[in-house]
């Protein structure tokens, strides 16, 4: 018997890891204030993600709880302050939802008397993943990050170059 059912655990931490990935996707290109919270903000929340999946239980879920709320409350400070520098609107209200949607399974887990686990958990992670990529995908997408990965020279040419004509 335990709070969180795998099903559950692998939806928390996919959804973890698609916030934290999206944070830092939006770090590149913003101004370094706003780069250093989006960075820590992701790679908390990959942390977390990643420990929910591979391991037994729900990793410290009264911290998870509150840390997954403080980027959603920073993001409502920098609209409500008007910043014109502030992060790409479209990613950042999917990694808003994503990070909702780790605080609601969170409280509701800890509210919820503990129960067995499901018969065929593999369905429900496999619809958790593709729910998780659905919003995570496009919101990549949305970000600084394709741009920058595309200007990453592939190969440098040779400082001196060879003379063809024998001399």
């Amino acid at each position: 018997m335990t709070r969180f059912s795998a099903v559950a655990r692998c939806f928390l931490g996919f959804a973890a890891l698609g916030a934290g990935l999206i944070h830092l996707a939006l770090a590149i290109g913003s101004p370094a204030w706003l780069a250093a919270g989006l960075v820590v903000a992701g790679a908390a929340e990959f942390l977390w993600g990643v420990l929910a999946v591979s391991r037994p239980g729900v990793p410290v879920p009264r911290v998870a709880l509150v840390v997954a709320l403080v980027p959603i409350a920073a993001w409502v400070v920098l609209l409500l302050a008007g910043l014109p520098d502030g992060p790409r609107p479209l990613p950042m209200l999917a990694a808003t939802a994503l990070d909702l949607a780790v605080a609601i399974g969170i409280s509701s887990g800890l509210r919820r008397s503990p129960a067995g686990e499901p018969k065929h958990p593999l369905v429900g992670i496999g619809i958790a993943a593709l729910v998780v990529a659905a919003v995570t995908v496009p919101a990549l997408i949305a970000t600084e990050a394709p741009h920058w990965v595309g200007e990453v020279p592939a190969h440098e040419e040779p400082a001196h170059e060879e003379r063809r004509d024998g001399l």
